[in-house]
């Protein structure tokens, strides 16, 4: 049984308001008692943006042809490059100290960077084919 374009679109809507208000609820709460911790509210705050934008391409994505399969394509080509440079800025960061995380801070920091920008440029690339 096959989800309609519309019951697809406003499930992934659902699950990013969800996970907002989780994101949201869990950065305050941290704040509000001084231990902010980057770490899973980062996670949280990709997940969201992952799904605001299946929301969009839901429809789209939905029917596996020619289009679909080049945006994929396109946006995971050009979001290599994008988590080269975020590494790079880390990187870069960490060797002349601009800030300090643990490892578990900076791979959830990456992690979120990756999701975010791979289906942005998924979101960029299907308004531009």
């Amino acid at each position: 049984m096959q989800m309609s374009s519309k019951a697809g679109s406003r499930a992934f809507l659902i699950f990013g308001f969800v996970f907002l208000t989780y994101s949201l609820l869990i950065s305050f709460a941290t704040i509000s008692t001084g231990n902010f911790y980057v770490g899973h509210e980062a996670v949280f705050i990709g997940t969201t943006i992952m799904c605001f934008c299946l929301s969009y391409l839901y429809p789209q994505f939905k029917e596996d042809d020619e289009r679909t399969k080049r945006i994929k394509e396109r946006g995971m080509f050009f979001s290599y490059f994008f988590i080269l440079g975020y590494m790079l800025i880390l990187m870069t960061l960490f060797q002349f100290e601009g800030f300090m995380l643990d490892g578990y801070q900076t791979v959830s920091l990456l992690a979120a960077l990756s999701m975010s920008t791979v289906f942005v440029s998924f979101v960029v690339l299907s308004k531009r084919y």
